[in-house]
């Protein structure tokens, strides 16, 4: 902690206006084909290095509100590295795999449909916003991307800049999350 204190800030094209980006352009493709069925809501929490701050705040002024049978998180964290994969859970101390299965099994299959590829199986000893409405028992996923060291490319460092990210995998990221949010609009449980 004393180090990442210390430590310059650094870019953070890839941690994460990559997650962002695919936002901006969801909120494109649904202003262009808007759905009928579902309310999306894309969020972008922030301080999620102090705590999960942006998504606790969230949780107290909008989880009061949103049934747990017709709401679903897709958290999108660090997609700009060359591999897009879907945690099944995280946890640095206890590992626990998100709640309800079959939202991540319907995230892959539709994944799988739309030809992005998407690497499962994979969990995370750091903590996202995504434990957040898991712990809430919100059906939830996360994607994010990994480089062939299974690591989040330029983590944290000064070179994680547009440059670096590898956008087939945040254009992979997009339709995945647009695929998901297609499929919840005409089939809205799993």
């Amino acid at each position: 902690m004393a180090n990442i204190a210390s430590s310059p800030v650094v870019p953070g094209a890839n941690d994460n206006l990559s997650g962002v980006a695919v936002l901006v352009a969801l909120a494109e493709r649904l202003r262009e084909e808007p759905l009928d069925g579902l309310r999306v809501m894309l969020v972008s929490c922030g301080a999620e290095e102090v705590i999960q701050g942006g998504i606790n705040s969230f949780a107290k002024r909008h989880f009061p509100t949103l049934d747990q049978d017709k709401t679903w998180f897709l958290n999108l964290d660090t997609v700009g590295s060359p591999i897009l994969v879907m945690c099944e859970g995280e946890g640095p101390v206890v590992m626990e795999d998100y709640f309800d299965r079959r939202f991540r099994d319907l995230v892959a299959r539709v994944a799988d449909q739309s030809g992005a590829p998407l690497r499962r199986g994979m969990r995370a000893r750091n903590s996202t916003d995504a434990v957040i409405p898991s712990h809430a028992r919100y059906p939830t996923a996360m994607l994010t991307s990994l480089n062939r060291a299974k690591a989040l490319s330029n983590y944290h460092l000064p070179s994680d800049t547009p440059d670096n990210v590898d956008y087939r995998t945040v254009a992979h990221a997009l339709h995945v999350t647009e695929a998901v949010a297609r499929e919840l609009a005409v089939n809205p449980w799993i």
